[in-house]
C-alpha cells in the first residue's frame, strides 16, 4: 500500500498559522532531503583503483542493524587456505604454513547504487539485487558457475564474471540479459569445487572504464590465459582499444585499472601490469614469492600489493612506483591500507596507524583487533574483525562506534547513508535507518513498508526466505 500527498485547494483554506507551520515543515524536509543525497559504491572497493575510500559520511548514531541477508551456506571459496609448506625454500629449512595468498572470495562483496544492493554468490551461482532499505530481494540472475565478485555498475548496466567462463552484461533495473561473452570458445568442462566449469573461469571481477569492460580468464599456468577489453554496450572485441590477448599467467583477484594501465594479481605469483590500450605486457611488480590477491592504486601513483612475504610466514604490504615499478616502501605486518591526501591508514593484526605520506612519520597508532578489511567513509575509518566491526576517528584513532556481526567481517561498503558488512558465514548486515528522507521518490510517494520498523531477525534464514 502506498500513500501519496494530494495537492488540493484545501491548503488555501488554512489560516496563516497553519500555512507557516506547513511551510516550516516543508523547508525542514527539503533540507533533510538535500543533506541525505548519498554517494554510490559502484564496484568492488568503490572504484577501479580498489581504494576503499568514499566521500560518503555516515551518521554513527543511526547505524544500528536493520536487516541481515543470510545465505543458505557460506561462500564456496575457490582455493582453501595457505599452502602447508614453501616449495621454494631449502629442504633443510624449518617448515611452516604459508600466508594465504588466494583469499579473494571469502565473503559476498557488494556494490550499492541508489537503493539497490548487488552481490555475486558462489552458493547460488547468481547475482542478487536487494533493496537497501528492507533487504528484500528485487530480482536475481543465474549463471552456470560461481560468481566471486560483485558486479560493476555503469550506465544502468551491471558487468560481472562467472566461473562458467563468461562475462555478463545485464540490466541493473530488472536483471535481464543484455549480452555475454567468453574468450576461449572451448565448451569442455572439468570438475572443480563440486561444479563443472571450463579451464578459463573469470575470477578477476570486472573494471569498466571509458565504455570498455576489462577482465581476465584463467585457472592454471600450463594453459593459456586471456586478458580482454570488450565494448560495454555490445560485448564485442572488435574496434579501437578492444582485444582478447592470451598469455601464460594465472590471474585471480580483482583487476585494477588506471588511465594507462591494467593490473592483474596471481595469488602465489607476483602481479603483472599491462598497457590498457593494447593489452601488451609491461612486466611484473615485485619478485617471486612477493604476491597475494590484495592490491590498490593510490592517488600518489603507487601500486600497493600484499599480503605474502618472501619465503617467510606472516604478512606485509609493499608499495611500488606505477611507472618504474621501483620498490618505494614496505609495511611489515601490514594487511590493509587506505590513502587519503597526505595520510595512509595502515591496518595490521593488532593495530591501526596513521602515517604521513610525505615523510613516513607516524601521526598516531592505536590497538585494533579488526585485521580483515579497512575502508574510509568521510572522516571515519571502518575496520572489520571477528564477529564485529569498529569505527575509528581519522583525527586521533579514537574508537567511535562498534557493532556485532555474525562471522569474520571481510567486506565493507558505505553508501546510501548506510553501512553494509559482509562476513564469511555468507551474511550481509545492513546498519542504518530503514528509511531516510532521500527514500522519498520523485512523486513524493511514501511506502508504508519503507517507514515501518523491521525486526532485527527479519531476514535471517534460508536464501529462499529472502525472496520478495
Amino acid at each position: 500500500m502506498r500513500y501519496k500527498m494530494k495537492k488540493t485547494r484545501t491548503f488555501l483554506a488554512l489560516n496563516n498559522t497553519h500555512c507557516i507551520r506547513l511551510l516550516m515543515i516543508a523547508f525542514v524536509v527539503v533540507c533533510a532531503f538535500s543533506s541525505a543525497v548519498a554517494e554510490d559504491w559502484p564496484t568492488y572497493m568503490h572504484d577501479n583503483a580498489r581504494s576503499g575510500v568514499t566521500a560518503e559520511s555516515l551518521l554513527l548514531d543511526e547505524l544500528d542493524e536493520s536487516w541481515v541477508y543470510a545465505s543458505p551456506a557460506p561462500p564456496q571459496i575457490a582455493w582453501d587456505g595457505g599452502a602447508p609448506w614453501d616449495a621454494y625454500r631449502s629442504s633443510n629449512a624449518s617448515a611452516f604454513e604459508l600466508t594465504p595468498q588466494r583469499d579473494f572470495d571469502f565473503v559476498f562483496f557488494v556494490t550499492v547504487v541508489g537503493q539497490s544492493l548487488y552481490f555475486g554468490s558462489s552458493v547460488t551461482d547468481s547475482v542478487h539485487c536487494l533493496d537497501t532499505r528492507t533487504g528484500r530481494q528485487k530480482w536475481f540472475f543465474t549463471t552456470n558457475g560461481p560468481v566471486r565478485y560483485p558486479p560493476a555498475y555503469d550506465d544502468d548496466k551491471l558487468y560481472f564474471g562467472s566461473d562458467d567462463g563468461y562475462v555478463y552484461c545485464i540490466s541493473a533495473r530488472d536483471g535481464s540479459l543484455v549480452w555475454k561473452y567468453s574468450p576461449s570458445g572451448d565448451t569442455r568442462l572439468i570438475g572443480n569445487n563440486n561444479s563443472l566449469i571450463p579451464m578459463w573461469p573469470v575470477r578477476t571481477g570486472t573494471a569498466v572504464l571509458d565504455g570498455k569492460v576489462y577482465f581476465a580468464a584463467s585457472l592454471v599456468n600450463w594453459q593459456r590465459s586471456y586478458l580482454c577489453s570488450v565494448d560495454a554496450k555490445t560485448g564485442s572485441v572488435s574496434g579501437a582499444g578492444l582485444y582478447s590477448v592470451s598469455g601464460g599467467i594465472t590471474p585471480m583477484g580483482a583487476i585494477l585499472a588506471s588511465q594507462t594501465n591494467l593490473y592483474l594479481l596471481q595469488g602465489r605469483l607476483p602481479p603483472y601490469s599491462f598497457n590498457r590500450a593494447t593489452g601488451a605486457v609491461l612486466g611484473t611488480i615485485g619478485d617471486r614469492g612477493q604476491s597475494g590477491c590484495y592490491a590498490l592504486l593510490t592517488p600518489d601513483s603507487r601500486f600497493v600489493r600484499g599480503n605474502a612475504k618472501f619465503h617467510e610466514a606472516g604478512y606485509e604490504l609493499a608499495e611500488h612506483n606505477t611507472d618504474s615499478k621501483d620498490h618505494i616502501a614496505t609495511h611489515p605486518n601490514g594487511r590493509r591500507l587506505v590513502v587519503s591526501g597526505n595520510t595512509a591508514y595502515l591496518l595490521t593484526k593488532t593495530s591501526l596507524s596513521a602515517i604521513r605520506r610525505s615523510n613516513g612519520s607516524l601521526r598516531w597508532s592505536v590497538p585494533c583487533d579488526c585485521p580483515y578489511v579497512l575502508i574510509l567513509a568521510g572522516d571515519v575509518l571502518f575496520a572489520g574483525g571477528t564477529n564485529k566491526v569498529i569505527a575509528y576517528s581519522t583525527t586521533n584513532g579514537n574508537g567511535l562506534w562498534r557493532r556485532a556481526v555474525n562471522g569474520r567481517a571481510r567486506g565493507l561498503a558505505a553508501a546510501d547513508g548506510r553501512l553494509f558488512v559482509s562476513t564469511d558465514t555468507g551474511s550481509i548486515h545492513m546498519f542504518g535507518r530503514d528509511n531516510l528522507q532521500a527514500d522519498l521518490d520523485k512523486n513524493d510517494d511514501v511506502s508504508l513498508l519503507n517507514i515501518s520498523m523491521l525486526p532485527k531477525d527479519h531476514l535471517r534464514g534460508a536464501d529462499r526466505k529472502n525472496a520478495h
